[in-house]
Formats: structure tokens, C-alpha cells, sequence
């Protein structure tokens, strides 16, 4: 099953919100990012270890009548105290084994693959969930820890709709960057302390981009500005036990004109 691993994490890539091992995502792929992908995987039983219990006896967390055998066998691990576990523990329930790897990441990519942004559980399986099964797959391949992240501006809007009944904006900015980072001992950070760190991260960059005008953005180096930016949130928000590194912008496009931006 190990040969399987890289085609499963191909497609959770495709779907993640937020984080990666460093891969770039197409630009037609930009604007659902965050939505479902109509597109479901198919995987055999599983064999995984026992989702981590709750300390406090708490209650299943509410699962949909309609939710996936995946979303129902992994929506066990948000337990009351999950945030509290240190990441170790945490990915290590996921998955111990590569065979156990591959069937999680198979499962993970089917329920966001299909999730709703407005299910309860949404934040958990696309931002916790997320950022473990990358860990698990970067580590497994030797690979450097990074997250993804996607920023935007839009403004000036028209009025009058696409073709797909979308709202049209004079002016538009996407931007696509990775940032990695390193963890020296997994043992030693919670999910609750990487996860804040990575969400901060992303909403600090998104309000950088926002709060500057049309002119800033079009004529000024916006990727200079932009990794500046991320070298003092990446000083700012690292620890002595989690270090992150500034962004690593590979796309920009402004107005509908792309370029490679990989440094």
C-alpha cells in the first residue's frame, strides 16, 4: 500500500484549504480552494489505531445522517480534549503504520473532499485534520513541513454577474504561497498552539492584502511586499519549540494576468 501514498496525498491536496508539503495548486482551482470537490475516493478497511478518548468522558460530536463512513469513523478524534494533546499523540493516533497512513489519507481526502462549509465540523476536519495529515505525509516522505496558503482582494464591484451567476470585480488579486516550518519536538507543541499559529498566519497576510489600496498592489513589487510581511508574522508567531519561515509566494495574479512567482 505504501506506493498508494502520493496519489492520496495528490488529491488531499487538491482540496486542502490551507496547508501542503510545498505543492502549488493550478489556477483554475483558485476560487474552490475552500468548497467541496464533487469528486469522492474509494479505499479499502481500514486497519488504524483507536481514535484517542477524552479524559473527560465527553459526547460524540454531532454527525449528519448523510455523512460518509469516513467523516463518521474520524469525526471519534475530536474529542473534548484534542486541542490539549501534544501534536505526537495526536498524528500518532491517526496513523502509526504507513498502511494505516495510506488508508487515513484516503479518508481525510473523501470527507473534504465532500464536507460543507457550513457543517459544524468543517474547521476541524479542513484546519486540524488538515495540518496533521500533511505532517504524517511530509514525515513519512522525508519531506519539509509547510502550509498552504491562499490570500485575495477583490474590489470595485459590477454590476452584473458571470456566466456562472458569480459576482464580477474591476479589480482582482489571488495570491497562492507555502509556508514551511519545523517543529523540533512534536512531544512538546499541542494542536491548539500550531493551529493558532497557522490560522494567525493566514488572517494576518489576508488583512496585510486587504488593507492595501488597487495602486499598492498593481505598482508596487507586491510579492516583495508580501514576503517581507511574512518574515515578521513568521519572527513574531514562532517559538522555541515551532519555527516558521517567511512565505514562499509561486503564484500572483492581478486583473486575470498570472505570473510564476516561485523564488
Amino acid at each position: 500500500m505504501k506506493k498508494c501514498l502520493p496519489i492520496i496525498f495528490a488529491a488531499l491536496l487538491m482540496v486542502s484549504a490551507l496547508t501542503g508539503c510545498a505543492s502549488p495548486k493550478s489556477l483554475d482551482q483558485r476560487n474552490s480552494s475552500s468548497e467541496q470537490n464533487n469528486a469522492t475516493m474509494q479505499s479499502s478497511e481500514p486497519t488504524i489505531s483507536q481514535p484517542a478518548s477524552s479524559t473527560n468522558g465527553t459526547s460524540s460530536p454531532t454527525v449528519s445522517p448523510n455523512a460518509s463512513a469516513a467523516y463518521e469513523k474520524l469525526i471519534a478524534y475530536k474529542t473534548e480534549d484534542y486541542r490539549q494533546q501534544s501534536v505526537a499523540d495526536f498524528n500518532a493516533a491517526l496513523a502509526s503504520t504507513p498502511d494505516e497512513l495510506t488508508v487515513f489519507l484516503a479518508e481525510i481526502a473523501d470527507v473534504i473532499n465532500t464536507i460543507s462549509p457550513d457543517d459544524e465540523n468543517y474547521d476541524f476536519f479542513t484546519t486540524t485534520m488538515s495540518f496533521s495529515s500533511h505532517e504524517l505525509y511530509c514525515e513519512h516522505m522525508g519531506e519539509e513541513f509547510a502550509f498552504f496558503i491562499p490570500i485575495s482582494k477583490e474590489s470595485k464591484l459590477c454590476d452584473y454577474l458571470d456566466d456562472e451567476g458569480n459576482p464580477v470585480y474591476e479589480f482582482t488579486c489571488f495570491i497562492e504561497s507555502n509556508v514551511p516550518y519545523s517543529i523540533a519536538d512534536l512531544k512538546l507543541v499541542t494542536v491548539a498552539e500550531r493551529d493558532k499559529a497557522f490560522l494567525t498566519f493566514k488572517e494576518e497576510m489576508q488583512n496585510y492584502l486587504s488593507g492595501l489600496s488597487e495602486i499598492e498592489i498593481a505598482g508596487n513589487d507586491i510579492k516583495k511586499m508580501l514576503t517581507d510581511k511574512s518574515a515578521e508574522l513568521a519572527n513574531s508567531l514562532s517559538t522555541e519549540n515551532m519555527r516558521l519561515s517567511p512565505c514562499e509566494i509561486y503564484m500572483i495574479e492581478i486583473n486575470g494576468k498570472a505570473e510564476e512567482a516561485i523564488q
